[in-house]
């Protein structure tokens, strides 16, 4: 190439278009030496492999100065209450939302990109619902790091109860929800959820107030004359807790423990790794307990169900067979959903990712912030919690309020339905068995068409049908005439169309005259 057409073919390189966003986060990640050459500085020349910068003004930001935008995955923590979720919602206020203003206000999302996730590829680990709180969630953006100290800009711009943990550097197709192998959240218990002396329904407690205060009128200590010790949440109902949870491990159809979902969807299959219960603990003289669950993925209100099922059964409301029957019947049952309150997300890990990627990524994972969550749960999470539980009674009103006949009424319709369908089954099967049977009974038919041999007087033998139909027969008659008198006299046969026995018949009458004419002595000639 002459030194008067580089211009011109460079111009013509530049002018070139380059593929969008889109195309760049389908492709497969870029190998470990894209991943460095990423690294760079934004003035280097991207490798080959590289994702190109997706539209929304990443060239226009390098040139002026903004810095390149890098795909980076964030750990997070934040209160829930007060929010409709963690989800962007158009038209409620969200987490999402407050996320994205304070990256926006630190520089980390140019005005040009605020207000589409697409542009920036945001995508993130879990959705919680409303008034859930996490410390452990993830999301994952192409985000601006220059200048330095994005992160402390972060967490200067969030509201109180918000906390950045910390970023990594992650691959180009990294994507926060689909490479989350497993989710872990903890539901927080008040243990007087568990006293069968409090939270009783409304008739319970003014029937047994009536009665105190008879007992007091006449001089009795309430306390003595219940003659009950106060309830203890000790290892025996731990363990009682423990097998009640441990029902929930495995895979199971949980099309009853969420909402909107057909019991024949497969979406309703799900697998829980775990479900523990932990020892009590006390916060602002309020005890609690603490059970962790860890999954795959969890469905609308799956945890809050699972919960409210167990307190359910653990009161004696119901049975730990109609927890189980909920798993296996395809009919519906009414299962109760405890508060938002206790829930909050507690860690999303990436396992998978983390062995696939080891040698050109740092690992993902929470652990490297251990000390942040600790105290963000000692100071945030926990004292909301117990905050709130004692200015609202929310797991008390909860317990109060359930619609305990409704609840029940819906397992035993749902046994009828099956015990319904479990005998329209049986009377199917019978019936295809007695028709199976019906038929191994009956002796078999032989075609009418079937051949047989025919054994006649003299030993002739005469192959053909059972019951041969006339015309042929007649004809076969004075065939087998001719056959046994050469030259001689015919033998006589039916006329032609007689019936099947006729031509039998004449068949046979043929054949002994011929063997009556028959001299062997004309063979010697």
């Amino acid at each position: 190439m002459s030194a008067q057409d580089e211009p011109a073919a460079k111009k013509a390189r530049e002018t070139t278009p380059t593929a969008p966003a889109e195309a760049a986060a389908t492709r497969t990640d870029a190998p470990a030496t894209a991943a460095a050459a990423a690294d760079a500085p934004a003035t280097t020349p991207a490798v080959a492999g590289d994702p190109k910068p997706p539209a929304g003004g990443e060239e226009a930001e390098a040139e002026s100065g903004k810095g390149k935008k890098r795909k980076i995955a964030a750990f997070l923590a934040y209160v829930g209450k007060g929010y409709q979720g963690f989800q962007r919602n158009p038209g409620a206020k969200t987490i999402e939302d407050e996320l994205e203003r304070a990256i926006v206000k630190a520089g980390g999302i140019s005005q040009d990109n605020a207000g589409d996730f697409t542009k920036v590829q945001w995508t993130r680990a879990a959705r919680t619902d409303k008034g859930v709180s996490a410390v452990g969630q993830c999301i994952a953006l192409r985000m601006v790091l220059d200048p330095p100290g994005v992160l402390e800009r972060i967490n200067e711009a969030l509201p109180d109860g918000f906390k950045f943990f910390g970023y990594k550097r992650v691959t180009g197709g990294f994507n926060a929800k689909t490479m989350c192998d497993r989710r872990r959240y903890e539901y927080v218990i008040p243990t007087l959820a568990f006293d069968p002396r409090r939270c009783l329904p409304r008739k319970e407690v003014e029937a047994e107030a009536a009665l105190a205060a008879e007992a007091a009128e006449q001089g009795i200590d309430g306390a003595v004359a219940d003659g009950a010790e106060p309830f203890v949440f000790d290892e025996t109902v731990r363990a009682r807790v423990n097998k009640i949870l441990g029902n929930y491990c495995g895979t199971h159809n949980f099309h009853n423990y969420t909402i909107r979902v057909d019991p024949n969807d497969a979406s309703a299959m799900r697998y829980i790794i775990s479900f523990e219960c932990g020892e009590p603990f006390v916060i602002d003289g309020v005890e609690f307990v603490r059970t962790t669950v860890v999954g795959q993925s969890f469905m609308l209100h799956q945890i809050r169900k699972l919960i409210g099922t167990m307190i359910g059964v653990m009161r004696g409301y119901w049975t730990e067979e109609d927890q189980i029957f909920a798993l296996k019947t395809k009919e519906s049952c009414n299962t109760p959903m405890a508060p938002e309150l206790g829930l909050f997300l507690c860690e999303c890990i990436y396992h998978a990712y983390n062995n696939r990627y080891a040698e050109s990524h740092e690992p993902l994972s929470l652990d490297d912030y251990s000390d942040a969550v600790d105290a963000f749960k000692t100071h945030h999470i926990y004292p909301h919690m117990s905050a709130t539980e004692k200015s609202e009674n929310t797991m008390e009103t909860w317990v109060r309020m359930l619609p305990l006949r409704q609840i029940r009424n819906s397992y035993e319709w749902a046994r009828k339905a099956d015990k319904k369908e479990a005998e329209k089954k049986e009377r199917d099967g019978n019936k295809k068995r007695k028709e199976r049977e019906s038929e191994a009974g009956e002796p078999k038919k032989e075609p009418e068409d079937t051949p047989k041999d025919i054994i006649l007087e003299g030993g002739l033998k005469f192959t053909g049908t059972a019951k041969p139909k006339g015309g042929r027969g007649g004809r076969g008659g004075r065939g087998g005439g001719r056959g046994f008198t050469p030259g001689g006299p015919r033998g006589g046969g039916g006329p032609r169309g007689n019936q099947g026995r006729g031509g039998a018949n004449q068949v046979k009458g043929g054949a002994e005259r011929a063997a009556d004419e028959f001299d062997p002595a004309e063979l010697s000639d």
